[in-house]
């Protein structure tokens, strides 16, 4: 079965603790955000749920009576987030990587928990969406299989070069993913294999009026 990582250690300058709390906490029908994560990922029998946070967010962000567990970690420097979690990630069955402060759509969280990891992709869309009101793409999760940890590894490690070389500006999940399928690490392109295109509801909630946004054009969801 699974392991589901959710990463949630960002400092969040750009939410500017709007609406008074964490964006992983924004409510979704009146329930935080990481905890309805949490809490579809456990209804789909994921049962190894693991939240990446800050230490002193631990007891907010974790949904208690579902076993999922806090890993504290204090981000320095230009870390890529996968590398605050890479070490959890599984042995011998496939690791789901999610980033905290998305808005998962129920079919989005189906193909996550179905995907067995091979080959490895990622979850994203590419541009702008009608949908959600979003005027660029978004990466919302990785489904990773065990054979392929090293490879991620080594791009990883490329994508670390580029930035300190700059060769990019930042340092993030689209660069770690075009690392590992050989295209320029710092261009906004994508190959077909490991990139599943995915366009509905599903967002990222990284300031305020994404998040406002979002709830205007989707008010049903909210």
């Amino acid at each position: 079965m699974s392991r589901a990582l959710l990463l949630a250690a960002g400092e969040m300058t750009r939410w500017k603790n709007h609406l008074g709390v964490p964006k992983h906490l924004v409510p979704i029908r009146g329930e935080p955000l990481i905890h309805r994560t949490q809490r579809k990922l456990h209804a789909r029998g994921v049962e190894d749920i693991r939240v990446i946070c800050q230490p002193e967010r631990a007891d907010a962000y974790v949904l208690p009576g579902i076993g999922t567990h806090a890993e504290p970690v204090w981000r320095d420097g230009p870390q890529h987030q996968h590398e605050s979690s890479r070490h959890l990630w599984h042995s011998a069955a496939p690791t789901i990587v999610i980033y905290g402060d998305t808005y998962l759509t129920d079919p989005l969280l189906d193909a996550l928990v179905a995907d067995r990891g091979d080959p490895w992709r990622i979850y994203a869309r590419f541009g702008a969406s009608e949908i959600t009101g979003r005027p660029y793409g978004e990466m919302f999760a990785w489904v990773i299989g065990p054979d392929h940890h090293q490879a991620l590894d080594r791009a990883t490690g490329a994508a670390l070069d580029a930035y300190r070389d700059g060769i990019t500006g930042r340092l993030l999940g689209w660069e770690v993913y075009r690392a590992a399928v050989g295209l320029p690490v710092q261009l906004h392109v994508r190959e077909g294999e490991h990139f599943a295109e995915w366009d509905d509801a599903s967002d990222d909630f990284d300031k305020p009026q994404d998040y406002d946004r979002w709830r205007d054009l989707n008010p049903h969801l909210a």
